[in-house]
């Protein structure tokens, strides 16, 4: 056996054998036959593309989930298409064939019931897809799409399937680099995925034990025309009669007990039959993408929601108790489940620290931080202040990571503030609270996080507020930073010339000349001191605001941000929204390029210029 990487989740049980990582392969050294395997030495010994897209490795949902903004609308229907339950899944693929929304499709078809992996490029070789199988598929023919010369591709997969090809889709981002290089110094040539089908899906079947349960049945898989599962039993039909067996007589998947997807829920649209009358298909939408299968359907609302959660909780009820067999003999478990929620990182001991995203400007109300200190001593775990004002509960179990979430959850503390995305905006105590504070840190910090919490980005993204000029939170080595400002100047006929605005000013910038002090605006950074200290009145305000700081950033490069004019608060929101939108139009390389780094490559001055041209169509 050669050395892999993934030899831990293969052999160990824990393969969902979805096929993904052979498909990714530059080199071609992985071959599939019921599961991966590699077929020659490989120079990084599988520390490469296949470990990264392995849905077992980690399923990165929760990232995937906030880039798609997945939704979830539930419908029923049937096509006049033959297939089954309705021929949703092969209207929906003649559809988009027809009206040129992609060049192929990749589905499965069978050569006695063994499923084999095709892409279809017509409407009429669609009907040779047109019924369930339930034994092992691969997504071979993803590849050689690829290589066919297509470039647009739907696929239809199972759960396990479909996640794995949502990690490639977003591979970059969770990656944190770009797709592997074979020896010839180029990428598998796979076409890009528009569209993701997927189907519902209990567990699936060995195919040779398939042959062997049915024939001691006295059932011949060639002449069986349908197959069908419901109600705990494998539905098989020949010559119009229905023969039915146990599903615990047929030996699943391993990695199918580790599964807790039924529904394929990282698909744009997933279709079964559960939960919709005979002979029609449940319809589950949740992008918008998956949308447009409204016009090759019509579908119908009414889907018994109660019986897809009854087969969620089973999977998930199967999963657990998997989980625990696993932690009783000490086996192997990959945790990949704990990627479905945000703000949740790796230990250098194995083990894992959860952050809880900062409180606005970092308050905290004393019930929370209670609760917090109640679930680190439930879980005998260290508790970590983060820069950002964000709390991490540290040493963690694998087991126990997601009840920690859901606890944190529930007690309205949110998980997040890691990858690339907004992070927690960091503020200091600001006026109220600080003798030098000029601005409401606190407030402009809701409003911030309220409009930009957790929105998705190339990479990271840091927002700090400074209520001076002190700039104790390093507003210009922040991605966006933010200043409050008061210039001063002179009411003539109150002023005297005492010299007390020249003491305090810390950075030289009055001198009093007679009976009357003066400011040198070139000098003056608007922090108000001499206005707060003048016992005559004599200095008000001549302007105050915002200073605000862009693409600026700290750790192996330091780079200070370009300082921008005075804005109201809707200006600083239009902003930051209208900086995301370009630095997410022009960022080539995702998890690896800060926006200091697009604005030098662009040009500074076209940037700010594009971003200045969508403020203006927002305020109009």
């Amino acid at each position: 056996m050669y050395e892999w990487k993934l030899n831990e989740i293969v052999d160990s049980g824990i393969c969902a054998r979805c096929g993904t990582c052979t498909i990714v392969c530059p080199n071609n050294i992985l071959t599939f036959d019921e599961k991966p395997k590699l077929t020659d030495e490989c120079l990084r010994k599988g520390n490469g593309m296949c470990y990264d897209v392995c849905p077992r490795v980690s399923s990165g949902k929760y990232q995937i989930k906030i880039r798609e903004k997945f939704y979830e609308k539930y419908y029923y229907g049937k096509s006049d298409v033959e297939g089954q339950d309705g021929g949703v899944v092969i209207a929906f693929l003649k559809y988009l064939l027809e009206n040129k929304k992609i060049d192929g499709a990749i589905v499965v078809g069978d050569e006695c019931w063994k499923p084999v992996s095709l892409v279809v490029q017509n409407a009429d070789d669609l009907l040779k897809s047109a019924k369930s199988k339930y034994a092992i598929s691969t997504l071979d023919a993803l590849r050689k799409a690829g290589e066919m010369g297509l470039e647009r591709v739907a696929v239809v997969g199972l759960p396990c399937q479909i996640n794995g090809l949502r990690k490639l889709q977003y591979f970059p981002y969770l990656a944190k680099h770009d797709g592997e290089l074979g020896k010839d110094g180029k990428p598998t040539k796979l076409p890009k995925i528009e569209y993701l089908i997927g189907l519902f899906c209990t567990e699936k079947f060995k195919y040779e034990n398939m042959k062997e349960v049915l024939s001691k049945h006295g059932i011949d898989i060639e002449k069986v025309e349908k197959f069908d599962i419901k109600d705990g039993k494998l539905l098989a039909c020949i010559n119009g009669e229905k023969k039915e067996i146990d599903l615990k007589e047929f030996e699943i998947c391993p990695g199918c007990k580790i599964c807790r997807d039924f529904d394929a829920e990282m698909a744009d649209v997933s279709v079964g039959c559960v939960g919709s009358p005979e002979g029609y298909s449940t319809i589950t939408i949740r992008t918008k993408k998956g949308e447009e299968i409204k016009n090759a359907i019509e579908l119908k609302e009414g889907v018994d929601l109660e019986a897809i959660e009854k087969l969620r909780r089973m999977k998930l009820k199967r999963f657990k108790k998997e989980v625990e067999r696993r932690k009783e003999n000490n086996e192997y478990i990959s945790f990949y489940w704990i990627s479905d929620y945000g703000g949740i990182g790796k230990r250098a001991d194995g083990t894992y620290f959860i952050r809880v995203r900062a409180k606005p400007a970092g308050w905290y109300k004393p019930d929370e931080i209670k609760e917090i200190l109640d679930i680190a001593e439930q879980y005998n775990a260290k508790i970590k202040i983060t820069d950002r004002a964000g709390i991490e509960i540290h040493g963690i179990s694998g087991f126990d990571a997601e009840d920690v979430v859901l606890k944190l959850n529930e007690k309205g503390l949110i998980t997040g503030s890691e990858g690339p995305l907004v992070r927690a905006t960091l503020a200091c105590p600001g006026a109220g609270n600080c003798s030098s504070g000029l601005i409401d840190t606190t407030e402009l910090c809701k409003i911030i996080e309220d409009k930009f919490k957790e929105r998705p980005a190339p990479y990271k993204f840091k927002i700090a507020i400074s209520g001076c000029p002190n700039k104790c939170v390093r507003p210009q080595v922040h991605d966006v930073g933010i200043v409050g400002v008061k210039f001063p100047e002179v009411d003539r006929e109150k002023c005297n010339g005492c010299g007390r605005c020249a003491e305090v000013c810390k950075v030289e910038a009055i001198d009093v000349r007679g009976e009357t002090s003066y400011t040198n605006y070139n000098v003056c950074i608007g922090c108000g001191k001499c206005i707060k200290n003048c016992p005559n009145e004599a200095r008000v305000v001549k302007e105050d605001g915002y200073l605000v700081y862009v693409g600026g950033k700290t750790g192996r490069e330091v780079v200070e941000g370009i300082k921008m004019k005075l804005m109201s608060v809707d200006e600083i929101i239009n902003f930051i929204d209208k900086v995301l939108v370009v630095y997410g139009k022009y960022a080539e390389k995702p998890q690896r390029e800060r926006l200091a780094a697009v604005m030098r490559r662009v040009g500074y001055g076209k940037f700010l210029e594009e971003v200045k041209e969508l403020m203006k169509k927002e305020s109009s």
